[in-house]
C-alpha cells in the first residue's frame, strides 16, 4: 500500500490520550537496519493502571515488551485498525509518546509495531471483500479504468479528489464506484444517507461537491436519515472501513497495469499519475 500524502482525514479519537499523533510518530521514520526482536514480558501491573486511568477504560493493551532505556513498551488498541505503540516507565508514573531510534539508526518503535501490532488488511484482502460493501457508480459504465473510493461528504480532501477526476470522470476516461461512508462529523450519517437515498446518487454527490464549502469543510447536501435503508447502508459501509483498518478518508482502491491490486490512503494531487497507476 502506498502513502503518497498525509491528505487524509481521520476519525476524531475517543480518548483523552493522542492516539492518532502516537501511530503517526509510530510511523514517522523508516527502520534503518534490521535488529533482534524485543523481548515480549508480563503487563507491569501499575503500567496497565496508569494506561487504563490515562484512556479511560477505553484501550486494550496487547502486548508488553522490554524496551531500551529501561522502558517498557505497551502495543496498545483502541479498536479494529487504531492501534499504536506507547512507552511506560516501569513504575507506572510516566507514559512517553514518540519513537526510538537506536544510535545505528534503527526505528526500534516501528520494529516494534511490525512485531506487536496487528497487521491491517492488505489491497488484495480489501478488494476481496468489496461485495460487502454498498457503491453506486460515478461515470460511464464503459469507462475502461476502474476506481473505487471510500468517500465522507465532508472530507476536504475527498471533494479535492472529486474535482480532480471530474473532467476525466466525464471523458469516460475512469469510472468511480463510490463507497459512501458517514463519520467525520455529525452530520455526515445524514448526508452520506441523503445521497444514497437520491434517485441518482452521482448526482446527489456531484450536487454535494459543487457547492462544497471548504472553508467550514462541508459538504452541501441536506442531511436526511429518513430513509431507513439509505441509513443502513451507510453504516454498513462505515462497519467495512472498520474492520478494514481504513483509517480516513479519501481511500482508494484499483488494479494496476498487471491486474495487482493497489491502494492508496489519501488524496494524491496529480491526478495524471494517479491515472496512470490504474490498468486499463
Amino acid at each position: 500500500m502506498t502513502h503518497p500524502t498525509p491528505a487524509f482525514r481521520r476519525p476524531r479519537a475517543l480518548m483523552g490520550l493522542a492516539l492518532a499523533g502516537a501511530m503517526a510518530l509510530t510511523m514517522a521514520a523508516p527502520a534503518m537496519a534490521q535488529t533482534t526482536d524485543q523481548p515480549a514480558i508480563d503487563i507491569p501491573a501499575p503500567v496497565a493502571a496508569t494506561v487504563d486511568k490515562m484512556t479511560g477504560g477505553q484501550v486494550k493493551i496487547l502486548k508488553a515488551f522490554q524496551a531500551p532505556a529501561g522502558l517498557i513498551g505497551v502495543a496498545i488498541s483502541a479498536g479494529q485498525g487504531r492501534d499504536s505503540i506507547l512507552y511506560a516507565t516501569p513504575d507506572g508514573k510516566y507514559l512517553i509518546q514518540g519513537i526510538i531510534i537506536s544510535a545505528t539508526g534503527d526505528n526500534m518503535t516501528r520494529l516494534a509495531a511490525d512485531q506487536f501490532l496487528p497487521k491491517p488488511p492488505t489491497p488484495a484482502e480489501n478488494f476481496a471483500v468489496l461485495s460487502k460493501t454498498h457503491t453506486y457508480l460515478w461515470g460511464k459504465d464503459s469507462a475502461k479504468k476502474e476506481l473505487w473510493v471510500v468517500f465522507d461528504p465532508n472530507c476536504i480532501y475527498c471533494h479535492k479528489l472529486f474535482e480532480g477526476l471530474k473532467s476525466h470522470v466525464d471523458a469516460g476516461e475512469v469510472k468511480v464506484h463510490v463507497i459512501q461512508v458517514g463519520f467525520l462529523k455529525q452530520s455526515s450519517l445524514g448526508k452520506a444517507a441523503a445521497i444514497f437515498a437520491a434517485k441518482d446518487p452521482a448526482a446527489a454527490l456531484a450536487e454535494d461537491e459543487a457547492h462544497f464549502d471548504t472553508a467550514k469543510e462541508e459538504g452541501s447536501i441536506a442531511p436526511d436519515t429518513s430513509d431507513a435503508a439509505a441509513v443502513a447502508k451507510v453504516q454498513d459501509n462505515n462497519a467495512w472501513m472498520k474492520a478494514q483498518g481504513i483509517k480516513g478518508t479519501p481511500y482508494m482502491l484499483f488494479r494496476d497495469a498487471g491486474g495487482k491490486p493497489q491502494g492508496i490512503e489519501g488524496y494524491m494531487p496529480d491526478t495524471a499519475a494517479l491515472l496512470a497507476k490504474i490498468g486499463g
